[in-house]
């Protein structure tokens, strides 16, 4: 590893690496119907990518190509340094980054390589910063575009960024993005992806490097060049779990900017992105767990359909916790020492429903409207006592 003796190259280098991002011909923010110029291959040492349509394609009037996420219909996470101007040498003692360029720069597509059709792509509206992050670009390599419309389901399903988790040394992950596949820049333009690379370290755990990565970030494996920055990391569960930052020379050492260290910042945006859209805010924006384990449907058959492989009384169902609730009609049930999970409550027992003896023509009860006939009994007493005193005299 050549972690401590290089200074990082960015793998795409923002607006002023045009050669290298490999786009000639981006449309113009003013007329769409300008033509993107394609270009062949990218992700070093990984295959053609055309299925994960979610991961997109960023591109900036000026000619630079990044790649990029899409977490909710009109909202995607990026590199900083693809949206501002910086160098393409980073020392993070030293590297900062300008402001953002306006959103009219921007463009994105969903398609796995870059098309000359001007319908291909969707116009950003605005460009997000975080204003709390410091202007040296280590550390603070992220940023987030509303777009002008939202993508239908049809085109992409959005991606779960992994928000509440860190990742921990030696996890696997995989790469894509739209990058070159050599450091002289050649191929970028198509979606390519690469599969089982291995974590080295992870924010906190990336101390010994702390020259050159900051706690917000983590050390990747390989494979990672310039068009790719911006572009996931994704865990085994599919999940968002880096942003390509930067790295060393034969696109090794890639260093990603950690999503769980962006994690309330990326969920704070993406409610703001749901109310500009109009439509719901993500259930992990507010709070629900990323882990797929809380996310699958309850009901159905407990056989081979039951995508969870939980089963509880004879329903397919999923975990719960504190901050994953059950539904009002279950309980959420321990089923080992860390894990609960949905169990359908049992039935209510009916109400004992009270006696109508109205229509009975005897009660027990007494009735205050037809009093016992004590009286009249009282007084064929006292008749048959007068009678027998009389019988004796």
């Amino acid at each position: 590893m050549r972690i401590g003796s290089f200074f990082a190259v960015l793998a795409c280098g923002g607006t002023t690496l045009l050669a290298a991002c490999g786009v000639a011909e981006p449309p113009s923010p003013s007329d769409k119907s300008e033509r993107v110029g394609a270009a062949p291959s990218p992700i070093s040492g990984g295959y053609s990518d055309t299925s994960d349509t979610s991961v997109v394609s960023v591109i900036d009037i000026s000619g630079a190509l990044c790649s990029g996420s899409l977490l909710a219909p009109n909202f995607v996470l990026t590199a900083r340094h693809c949206v501002s101007t910086t160098s393409e040498q980073i020392d993070c003692a030293t590297a900062t980054a300008g402001p953002a360029h306006a959103a009219s720069q921007f463009y994105v597509t969903t398609k796995s390589v870059v098309t000359q059709n001007p319908s291909d792509y969707h116009p950003v509206q605005e460009v997000i910063v975080d204003p709390l992050m410091s202007k040296f670009l280590c550390g603070n390599d992220a940023a987030l575009l509303i777009l002008a419309d939202n993508i239908d389901p049809s085109e992409a399903v959005p991606l779960i960024p992994r928000v509440d988790t860190e990742l921990a040394k030696g996890e696997e992950y995989d790469a894509i993005g739209y990058g070159a596949t050599n450091d002289a820049g050649n191929g970028a333009g198509s979606r390519r992806r690469r599969d089982s690379l291995f974590v080295q370290c992870a924010e906190e755990g990336c101390k010994q490097f702390s020259q050159f990565i900051k706690q917000t970030e983590w050390l990747g494996d390989t494979g990672i060049c310039s068009g790719d920055s911006g572009g996931p990391a994704i865990d085994l569960q599919n999940r968002v779990v880096g942003v390509t930052s930067r790295g060393g020379a034969g696109c090794a050492d890639p260093v990603y900017g950690a999503v769980h260290g962006w994690g309330q910042w990326i969920m704070d945006n993406a409610v703001y992105a749901a109310g500009i859209g109009g439509y719901d805010p993500p259930a992990w924006a507010t709070g629900w767990p990323t882990d797929p384990e809380y996310n699958y449907p309850i009901g159905g058959a407990c056989d081979d359909t039951c995508a969870s492989g939980y089963c509880l009384a004879d329903e397919c169902t999923r975990l719960c916790s504190d901050a994953a609730p059950c539904p009002d009609d279950h309980d959420c049930i321990a089923i080992d020492d860390t894990n609960s999970a949905c169990q359908l409550k049992p039935p209510t027992p009916k109400k004992k429903q009270p006696v109508d003896d109205s229509s009975c023509a005897y009660s027990p009860e007494k009735d205050p409207t037809n009093p016992v006939p004590w009286i009249t009994f009282g007084a064929f007493a006292l008749f048959v006592i007068a009678r027998r005193r009389g019988r004796s005299k």
